[in-house]
This record gives C-alpha cells, structure tokens and sequence, in this order.
C-alpha cells in the first residue's frame, strides 16, 4: 500500500496550522458565520483528525528509529562477522595468489557491495562454504578450523536479522501510507473551512471593519497553504538494513 501527499509542506506544518483553524471555529465571535456553513460536529472531526494524524506521525517516526538497528549481541556477532570474513580472504588471498576466479567467487575477494545485511550475510555464507572446501590449504596461512567455526557461529547468530529489518521497513511503509492518508483528509478539510470562511468573510467587505481583518486572519486566509515549502522535517528515512553508523565495523573495501 503507498499514498503519496497532496500537499508539498512539512506534516507538522499542517498539524500545527489545522489546530490554529479549530480555534478559530471555537471562538464566540469569528466562528459562528463559518461553523454555520459546515456540517454539525465539523470542528469535533477537525481535531480527531488532526489527534489521528499526530499518532500516525509518532508511530511512523518510532518504527523508522527500529529500522537497520541490531540487538547488543547482533551488533557483537556482525563486528566478529565481519572481521573473519577479511581474515578469510586474506589467508585465501595467500593460499591461491593466482587463483583470481576462486578467490572472487569462492571467497568474494573485490566484492563489497550491496552493503545491506542481508547481502553481506550472503557474502558471509559463501566465505564460509569455501573455508570449509579449502580448509587445508587455508591451514597453511594462519587460518585455522576454530575461525571457520567462529565465522559460523556469527552467521547463526545473525540468522533472521535480515527478514527482521525487512518486515520492520514494510511496517514502516504501511504506516508511512496511512499517515499520508490521514494527513490528506486533514488538508481536505482544512481547505472546507477556508472555503467557509472566505464566504462567510470576503475580501471585498470593508477592510476597516475590525471583525472582518480578524477573522481572515484567523482562518489563515492569506498564509496558509503556503506559498512554497519542503516536506525536510519529516521526510523518508533510507532503509538501507545495515548496523548503526556508531557501530564500529570494519570497512570491507579496506581489505582483499
């Protein structure tokens, strides 16, 4: 499910502009000539609306922060993960100095990307399937059975992680989608209520007449929507399924 934004503003822009708009509706003396205009309840909606949008946000927002973040013995796992499998490829590196096909192939010497988890444990699977095909030679470079059982041992636990992320981040676009949703609802009847109010306060009425400047104001009749904006301060987070950047792994491109 995906729902794009009819509006090109920040959320919380909306958000804070939607309430300003109630307010207006609630007051003794510009929001009778408008509520009037609009269905019985229309402020009562209004404000579950915009309560519904604020809760979208803050689960949207919550559930981004949970994406490509590992557990403390996931993160442990990864680093000792990553570490081998450049020990691996050295020691191959060593073993088969002219074996150039091998060593890309069986031991994805050069290949460092895509740099998800979920990549990187395939990478890691194949590492592990050549250490035990070329287990006596690497014996002869420092590389011994207990790193191949280390390297396995990492690569279990981080079994699952990868399917983690990836339902976390589907989770994320579903209520990325519903917030979207309920945001352009809000939009929509925020734009009612403008449309009201300029009916019921037109700009060709006299100017000078207290009540008629404020209540334009009021209702944002000359600011909101606004004229440009971005959509910066609440804009999609990139998932990319990889550990937290202060999580310190070593760079793979760094090694063979």
């Amino acid at each position: 499910m995906s729902a794009s934004r009819t509006f090109n503003f920040p959320i919380n822009t909306l958000i804070r502009e939607a309430k300003r708009l109630v307010g207006a509706l609630r007051d003794t003396l510009v929001g009778p000539p408008v509520t009037e205009r609009l269905a019985p309840g229309f402020a009562n909606g209004l404000e579950a609306q915009i309560a519904l949008v604020e809760k979208g946000t803050t689960d949207q927002s919550g559930t981004a922060g949970t994406v490509g973040t590992l557990t403390q013995d996931q993160t442990m796992s990864y680093n000792a993960m990553v570490r081998l499998m450049a020990a691996a490829r050295r020691s191959a590196t060593l073993a088969f100095p002219q074996a150039t096909t091998l060593l890309h192939s069986e031991f994805q010497v050069g290949v460092h990307d895509p740099k998800d988890l979920a990549s990187e444990l395939g990478r890691a699977d194949k590492i592990l399937a050549a250490c035990g095909t070329h287990a006596t030679a690497l014996t002869a470079t420092g590389w011994v059975a207990a790193d191949t059982v280390a390297l396995a041992t990492a690569i279990e636990t981080l079994g699952g992680t990868d399917e983690e992320q990836e339902a976390t981040k589907n989770k994320k676009k579903g209520l990325t989608a519903t917030r979207n949703n309920a945001a352009n609802t809000l939009y929509r009847q925020c734009q009612v209520v403008q449309n009201a109010a300029e009916l019921a306060f037109p700009d060709n009425l006299d100017e000078t007449e207290h009540t008629v400047v404020e209540a334009r104001a009021r209702y944002l009749l000359e600011t909101f929507p606004p004229r440009s904006g971005t959509s910066n301060d609440d804009s999609e987070t990139t998932d990319t399924g990889t550990p937290a950047s202060t999580q310190s792994t070593p760079p793979l491109a760094a090694t063979a």
